[in-house]
């Protein structure tokens, strides 16, 4: 069951300068189907299929269905599963990841906007010896310019492997080179504390910031204590995938997620929703 939560402002859920900022004003209207009236998003991240099955992930239209009962705001996810389940996804934002070994520039925002995307998105590695995909993201950011596209700019710092490479200022170096290259806004790494996140990478890029979740945690109270943190420290929402997608019940999860990103809410409040004893 779908619950209803009474948003407060953004201020709320904040700390320092970020937290006290309006909710954003979006120049492209599409923005406005992958963040609530708000300005928050629960972003479900449904692309990891994308090179083979993946756990939660087989039945593809169940799969939607249930974060969308959960209140999803929107999902991110492959061409391939955007076309096959529009009907599952009904009114809820669709973002069309559009990674691959070559540049899509060329075709990638055309073709999202036949699939009925709000927004695109693309991985890019600034610091990364060999391949940084940053050129791709500036030639995508123009293209998607020419169409009104939103351009969700996903900037990890050398490379998802290297751990080492994800630290607070890392992080906020490589948030800023995606503002920069022209994204609208921004999936990065959640690196606390809080107070030393909201200044070295909220309060320094002038784009709403969605924190990603990474691995499945063990316990998925901890997934709620890494969302809580994140908002805390000003992000605008966050985008999850292992972390719903395989839980016990998606749906229970973004209930949970929700009532952390849009009410506020504190963890044991919103693990409550999980069936689970805190």
């Amino acid at each position: 069951m779908t619950v209803t939560l009474e948003r407060p402002s953004v201020a709320a859920a904040g700390v320092g300068p970020a937290a006290e900022r309006e909710a954003p004003r979006f120049e492209k209207r599409r923005l406005y189907h992958v963040f609530a009236p708000d300005g928050r998003a629960l972003v479900v991240a449904m692309d990891g299929a994308r090179n083979g099955p993946a756990k939660g992930l087989h039945d593809a239209a169940k799969a939607v269905r249930q974060v969308v009962e959960g209140g999803a705001d929107a999902i991110l996810t492959t061409p391939g599963m955007a076309r096959a389940t529009a009907d599952a996804l009904k009114g809820q934002g669709l973002i069309v990841g559009l990674d691959s070994e070559d540049d899509t520039s060329d075709f990638g925002v055309e073709y999202a906007i036949r699939l009925g995307a709000d927004a695109v998105e693309l991985k890019v590695f600034p610091g990364n010896p060999t391949n940084t995909k940053l050129a791709d993201l500036r030639r995508l950011a123009a293209r998607c310019a020419e169409w009104n596209m939103p351009l969700l700019a996903e900037p990890i710092p050398v490379s998802f492997q290297d751990t080492s490479a994800h630290t607070v200022e890392n992080v906020a170096k490589a948030a800023r080179t995606g503002a920069e290259a022209g994204a609208d806004f921004l999936k990065v790494h959640y690196v606390g504390p809080v107070e030393e996140y909201a200044a070295s990478v909220i309060d320094a890029c002038y784009l709403p910031v969605l924190c990603l979740g990474g691995p499945a945690k063990d316990n998925p109270v901890d997934a709620l204590r890494a969302c809580s943190d994140a908002m805390r420290a000003g992000a605008r929402g966050i985008v999850f995938g292992r972390n719903i997608v395989t839980a016990e019940s998606p749906a229970r999860m973004c209930e949970a997620l929700g009532e952390v990103i849009h009410a506020g809410a504190a963890v044991e409040q919103a693990a409550r929703h999980l069936n689970r004893v805190f």
